[in-house]
């Protein structure tokens, strides 16, 4: 089944680079083009499109304007030539935005991002399943067993849970333990550890970090260098590498509250 798009810009040459673009995709169908705010808030009412491509200024209705007036949300990739407006596109829950002008391969990136998005929400049944797994995450906590680190301080062996560690820091052929108190030094590598880690409630945000999750305060997006900041409940900051964006992405849909 083919993935329904409107394309929204007011200039002639944008909308048809974006279709020429999509012509090449075959799980793309676009069902109409608007040049203007109102336009777009029409076709896109009309229509219920999955995706829409939306330009942000715009004379009249910009495309903040569009989206406030909207019946349902559809996936959206913003469309700018100003990179001021990142921040408040991904406030607007933006899948992703293009920046004028934009190589083709980033285009590409930017759709294939919102195409796994789309087809995440199809299997979960749309937005209300969706909803339903984001409402049970806030009011159940994870609990995860967590693996075991032994550790020898002053000659005795000390057991130390994950569950215990807020965040890990690689540094050569040891890591550092970050716990509630107390930094460990532990001889093994993160790739190493990193799958049993996820397994126990961890995310990789770099290759040099992971984090637990239970240990997040809130995430903010770092409009300037395309990374976020990662505030843990102890006040500490870390900061993301931007190749991890994507998966960062995948973590703040399963947890909007932290998104600030």
């Amino acid at each position: 089944m083919k993935i329904s798009t409107i394309i929204v810009d007011d200039e002639p040459l944008a909308r048809r680079r974006i279709a020429n673009l999509l012509e090449e995709v075959d799980e793309i169908e676009v069902l109409a083009q608007a040049k203007n705010g109102k336009e777009a808030i029409q076709s896109i009412n009309t229509h219920q499109p999955e995706l829409v491509f939306l330009d942000i200024q715009m004379p009249e209705i910009d495309g903040f304007g569009v989206l406030d007036q909207l019946e349902k949300l559809p996936v959206v990739i913003f469309v700018t030539a100003f990179d001021q407006y990142a921040m408040e596109a991904f406030n607007y829950h933006a899948i992703d935005y293009l920046l004028k002008p934009y190589k083709d391969a980033r285009f590409y990136e930017a759709l294939g991002h919102a195409i796994k998005q789309i087809q995440l929400q199809n299997l979960s049944g749309i937005h209300k399943k969706l909803e339903s797994l984001r409402e049970t995450k806030r009011n159940n906590t994870l609990t995860y067993k967590g693996i075991s680190f032994e550790i020898k301080v002053q000659g005795v062996t000390k057991k130390i849970n994950s569950n215990d560690i807020d965040w890990i820091n690689a540094g050569g052929n040891y890591v550092e333990l970050h716990g509630k108190e107390k930094m460990h030094l532990y001889r093994s590598t993160i790739s190493t550890l990193e799958f049993d880690l996820q397994e126990n409630g961890f995310i990789r945000i770099h290759r040099s970090l992971l984090i637990n999750q239970s240990a997040i305060a809130k995430v903010s997006y770092l409009n300037s260098n395309n990374q976020y900041k990662f505030t843990l409940s102890n006040g500490r900051e870390l900061l993301s590498a931007r190749s991890y964006k994507e998966r960062i992405v995948e973590f703040l849909e399963n947890d909007q509250r932290l998104f600030q």
